[in-house]
């Protein structure tokens, strides 16, 4: 699959996506020298070991042991194979692919690109639409709700109206065709062959992705019809679990927390009224890519969803999910009944900013519901809410936070402190200790090192990475031993790549660790990005590097006495004049590995 695509074009694929940049779209990072921190996208983790280099193009996470360049993140990320990540990113630069089976690719990176300018078009449409006379009824709806003039045009909100093929006849006469009208969702083919506007006398709220492109919309009926809300289908542009509304505007409020909602209202009604750091999700649970997005922007998420069951149970597994992802969640307790755009309109944006601000954290609201469900007026109650209770606080990582919760919780329901930390333990006792979970964590670490069948292939496998990892560092290093190393220094499992390296050096072309991770499958690029990251910072990288060909040298030069030994002890199949020729072999082994070794000890 990976030949159909030069290697030189798969290059220019990924210096064409800067790896801070895409990393950016999902994980936020913050700089701390010449590095990039966050917390990894690939396990759930709560301090950062999850970087980015930069200079080299790289990405290395020490807890999970995930590496290598702009490619293998995208892979990761996007559970992709090879070949769907570079499509990804040439789509993302721009750049036209080959393709290997008759133009598909190329039809579908344009169906893409025509979709995103029928939205935009459509956008404009409905926007005409609410600002003329046909828009009045979409227009007086709005000023019930108090939403000003300037407020419609920011959000681009809009009318679509009572014809039912109106968008589409307008799509028509723009010159786009009927099979991207109807791929872009807008547009229903019927089973008679005619064409209907998905969208009719709706208030339309367009989608924005994060760069400001229209991925989709989401309509309000104004009329009787059912559903009262309808949106977008899925398309080639739109995943509703992957967006979030009102993120392209709210990313910009400069605030450290963001505040997340259910409606497209009430997120037009929030920023109108200043409070511009909230999003409302394209559904009422969050996914895992949703809160990616929000754990890159914001360090403290309060959620604000409907205080209905369905609300509550909704929050509850949003609190979850981002908190295992490792964000500061918090819930805002709006009374029961009322939105945020409600609450807003009857109290005014300061008491809503006091809501925000005295919201409940996670455990404080999950102890809260445990409270309005379980009656503790008598004994039997209270001794299942402390059980409840006890289960909540043991799945905090923190034993100082569990024993400032037992004491605050002890207290404010009437519970003896030692009772509900003797509960707490017992969750606590099955789990793994500290140490185990590091240790676990260690043998990730050396998972690629494992997986070889000798110490000697583990160590020549280690090595060899250390040696393509430091010439990418400096290629100037490659002068000092250029005719004193051939491909056949390195072992079965690298010769291909080493190959690789040794020509282009030897062309002059140089070579970098990001474009020698396009070499590599995800699990050798996450070994070589932790090498490279972690191991290759040496006073003196000559010397290190000298230090690295004499240990691959001797690694070979032992592999081969050993094989010499073998054949010698069982000298049965072999005539004199073979086994003379074998012991001079072996001599001239011991000599070599003796006068490395003595200039190892020497430099040591």
């Amino acid at each position: 699959m990976k030949n159909y695509i030069p290697e030189e074009l798969i290059e220019e694929i990924r210096l064409s996506n800067d790896i801070v940049d895409v990393v950016s779209d999902y994980v936020k990072l913050e700089k701390k020298g010449k590095y990039l921190f966050g917390l990894c996208p690939f396990h759930n983790e709560k301090t950062p070991s999850f970087s980015v280099t930069p200079a080299m193009q790289i990405f290395n996470c020490f807890g999970c042991n995930k590496g290598g360049n702009v490619i293998h993140f995208i892979m990761n990320i996007e559970n992709l194979d090879f070949i769907e990540a570079i499509k990804l990113l040439a789509d993302r630069a721009g750049i036209q692919l080959p393709d290997e089976k008759g133009g598909k690719d190329e039809e579908n990176s344009r169906l893409r690109r025509q979709i995103l300018e029928i939205n935009k078009t459509a956008a404009r449409y409905f926007y005409k639409n609410i600002i003329s006379l046909s828009g009045t009824i979409a227009r007086e709806y709005l000023k019930s709700r108090n939403i000003l003039r300037d407020t419609i045009k920011r959000f681009g909100l809009g009318y679509s109206s009572t014809d039912n093929e109106a968008l589409y006849k307008h799509l028509l006469n723009k010159g786009f065709s009927k099979k991207a009208i109807v791929e872009s969702g807008l547009v229903i083919k019927g089973r008679s062959g005619d064409y209907i506007d998905r969208f009719r006398d709706r208030l339309m709220f367009p989608i924005f992705d994060i760069r400001g492109n229209v991925i989709g919309f989401g309509g309000r009926v104004l009329g009787s019809s059912m559903p009262k809300y309808m949106n977008s289908p899925e398309t080639i542009v739109y995943n509703k679990g992957k967006n979030l509304y009102g993120l392209n505007f709210a990313r910009a409020s400069n605030k450290r927390k963001l505040i997340i909602v259910e409606g497209y209202m009430d997120v037009i009604s929030l920023h109108q009224s200043g409070i511009i750091n909230s999003v409302a999700s394209l559904g009422t649970a969050l996914t895992e890519n949703q809160g990616r997005l929000l754990r890159k922007y914001a360090e403290e998420i309060i959620i604000s969803f409907d205080a209905d069951t369905a609300g509550k149970a909704a929050t509850i597994r949003s609190l979850d999910l981002l908190s295992g992802m490792g964000c500061v969640v918090k819930v805002l307790n709006i009374p029961e009944g009322e939105d945020p755009d409600d609450f807003i309109r009857k109290n005014g944006p300061d008491k809503f900013r006091e809501l925000a601000e005295n919201a409940l954290s996670l455990v404080e609201y999950k102890i809260s519901d445990l409270k309005r469900q379980i009656d503790t007026r008598d004994a039997e109650g209270k001794i299942r809410f402390i059980n409840k209770v006890a289960e909540v606080l043991s799945k905090l990582d923190s034993h100082i936070e569990i024993e400032i919760y037992c004491k605050k919780f002890a207290k404010e329901y009437g519970i003896s402190e030692g009772a509900l930390y003797a509960e707490v333990l017992k969750y606590l006792s099955p789990k793994k200790s500290f140490k185990e979970v590091r240790t676990n964590l260690s043998r990730k670490e050396t998972k690629g090192l494992e997986s070889k069948s000798s110490n000697t292939e583990k160590e020549a496998y280690y090595t060899e990475l250390l040696f393509f990892a430091i010439l990418c560092i400096d290629n100037s290093l490659y002068k000092l031993i250029k005719d004193k190393i051939s491909i056949d220094h390195f072992s079965n499992n690298n010769k291909e790549i080493a190959g690789k390296v040794l020509k282009r050096l030897n062309d002059g072309l140089g070579i970098s660790s990001g474009e020698l991770l396009n070499l590599m499958d995800t699990e050798l690029a996450g070994e070589f990005a932790r090498i490279i990251g972690k191991e290759c910072n040496f006073e003196d990288n000559k010397k290190a590097f000298i230090d690295i060909v004499n240990r691959m040298k001797v690694i070979r030069l032992k592999e081969r006495k050993g094989e010499i030994l073998k054949i010698l002890n069982n000298k049965g199949n072999i005539d004199n004049g073979e086994i003379q020729n074998l012991l001079e072999e072996l001599n001239i082994l011991v000599r070599e590995l003796k006068t490395i070794q003595n200039f190892q000890r020497k430099e040591g």
